[in-house]
C-alpha cells in the first residue's frame, strides 16, 4: 500500500555515491532512502549523483534501478581517478542546473560547493563524531569533516538530523539554527523484515561455529563501542555458561581486547567474527540470547533496532541517542558499570521478562517503518519548496 500521493510532482536529486559504494551504515541509509521514496511517491523523478559506479549487487538494483530513477556519473575527464571525486565536491552543482533539480538531498553529511539558484538543498547529517572523539581520527580529516558539514548545513535549506543527539550536536558544535534542523529517524535495512528460517539459522550456526546461546555484539571493535564492559562482566560472573559473540570489523583496538582476555582467561567465553555475511546477519541476531551495545556515543544506533526486528532483548547505555532509539524495548545501563549490565542479563534469565521486553521491542520498532520515513521526508521536501511546487499534470 503506498503512501498517499502528494499534489505536485518533484525532480528530486540525491548524492548516491555511498549508496552505490558503501555496503555498512552510510550506504544502508541511501538505499534505504532511495528505495522508500521510490517505492511510496513514485510519481517524482529521483536523479541519482555518484562518481561511479564500481559493483553491481542485488541491494543496489533494488534501491537504484527502478523504472524513475535515473543515475548520473561524470562524463569524459572527470571519469579521471580524483577528479571524479572532485566532480562530487564542487562542480556536481553545475549538473543540477542542466538537471533543472527541485530538490537536491545530500544524503551523508554534505552537499556540493556549488549550487543551482533554482534548486533547494537538503542535508542528513548522521553524526558529529570527530568533533567529539577527535582522537579517532586523523588530524587533517577532523579539519576537513568541520569544514564541509559547518558549510554545508549552512548552505542548505534545510538539515536532517537522524537523532535529537545529533540535532544537538549540531547546534553546540556549529551553531546550526534550531528551526533550520528536523529529526527523521533512520530505518533497519529491509532483510531484517524477513522470517529468519530452522534451517538457515541450523545453516548459520554451523558455518560460524555458533553456541547454542550466547550473548551477542555487532559494531565496530573500536575502543568507544565498549566491548571492554561485557568483557568485565563476563570476569565478574564466572558462573555464566553464555559466551559472547563480537562481530564486527575489526580495529587495532582488538589487541587490547585480546590482552585482557588472555589476563583473565577469558579465552572460552569470546568468539570474535569479522567477516559475517550481511544475509547471515539476521539469523547470527535471532538465535542470541540477549543483544548488548554498550557503546559510549552513537549518532543514533541502529543495531539495536536491527535486534528489535529479529525479536532479540537489547541492554544498551543510558545517555546519547540510545532512548531515542531503544525506546521502552530496551534495558539501559551506564556504560562503565559492569554490574548493572550483569543485573539487566540476570534479569533476562527469567523467560517472562525477557519475552516482555521483546515484544516492547516490536511495538518500539514500528516508529521506524519504511513508509513512515519516506512520508516525512517528502512532508519536508514539499515544505522547503514551498510555494514553487509544480502540479503532477505537468509530468
Amino acid at each position: 500500500m503506498k503512501t498517499d500521493q502528494p499534489t505536485t510532482f518533484m525532480k528530486i536529486g540525491f548524492d548516491a555515491k555511498r549508496a552505490y559504494k558503501n555496503f555498512t551504515g552510510l550506504g544502508n541509509y541511501s538505499r534505504f532512502i532511495l528505495k522508500s521514496l521510490s517505492q511510496n511517491f513514485p510519481t517524482n523523478d529521483y536523479l541519482l549523483f555518484t562518481p561511479e559506479v564500481r559493483r553491481e549487487a542485488a541491494e543496489i538494483s533494488y534501491a537504484c534501478h527502478n523504472t524513475n530513477q535515473k543515475t548520473i556519473t561524470p562524463t569524459d575527464m572527470w571519469k579521471l581517478p580524483g577528479i571524479a571525486g572532485l566532480w562530487r565536491s564542487v562542480f556536481q552543482g553545475l549538473k543540477h542546473c542542466e538537471s533543472q533539480l527541485d530538490i537536491f538531498h545530500g544524503l551523508s553529511n554534505e552537499i556540493p560547493l556549488f549550487k543551482s539558484k533554482s534548486t533547494k538543498y537538503v542535508v542528513t547529517v548522521h553524526d558529529l563524531l570527530f568533533c567529539r572523539y577527535p582522537e579517532l581520527f586523523n588530524p587533517i580529516d577532523v579539519q576537513i569533516y568541520k569544514l564541509k558539514m559547518a558549510r554545508s548545513c549552512r548552505a542548505a535549506d534545510q538539515v536532517i538530523a537522524v537523532s535529537e543527539q545529533t540535532k544537538e550536536d549540531l547546534i553546540s558544535y556549529f551553531q546550526i539554527d534550531p528551526a533550520k534542523i528536523k529529526v527523521v529517524y533512520q530505518g533497519a535495512h529491509e532483510i531484517f523484515n524477513q522470517d529468519v528460517s530452522s534451517a538457515k539459522s541450523q545453516s548459520v550456526k554451523q558455518k560460524y561455529n555458533l553456541p547454542d546461546r550466547y550473548l551477542l555484539f555487532v559494531s565496530t571493535i573500536d575502543k568507544r563501542k565498549n566491548v571492554q564492559l561485557i568483557l568485565q562482566a563476563l570476569k565478574e560472573r564466572s558462573d555464566w555458561s553464555l559466551p559472547v559473540v563480537v562481530v564486527g570489523r575489526p580495529t587495532s583496538y582488538l589487541a587490547d581486547l585480546k590482552t585482557y582476555i588472555a589476563e583473565q582467561g577469558l579465552q572460552d567465553k569470546v568468539l570474535f567474527l569479522h567477516n559475517v555475511a550481511f544475509d547471515d546477519l539476521p539469523a547470527v541476531y535471532k538465535m542470541a540470547h540477549v543483544f548488548i551495545y554498550p557503546s559510549y556515543f552513537e549518532g543514533f544506533g541502529i543495531p539495536i533496532i536491527e535486534a528489535q526486528r529479529m525479536g532479540v532483548p537489547v541492554i544498551t547505555s543510558t545517555g546519547s541517542c540510545f532512548r531515542e532509539a531503544g525506546g521502552n524495548g530496551a534495558l539501559y545501563g551506564a556504560p562503565d558499570d559492569p554490574a548493572a549490565l550483569i543485573a539487566h542479563i540476570d534479569l533476562l534469565s527469567d523467560e517472562i521478562q525477557r519475552e516482555s521486553l521483546i515484544q516492547k521491542g516490536y511495538r518500539n520498532i514500528k516508529r521506524f517503518d519504511q513508509q513512515l520515513i519516506a512520508g516525512q521526508l517528502m512532508e519536508i521536501y514539499e515544505e522547503v519548496m514551498q510555494p514553487s511546487l509544480r502540479p503532477v499534470l505537468a509530468h
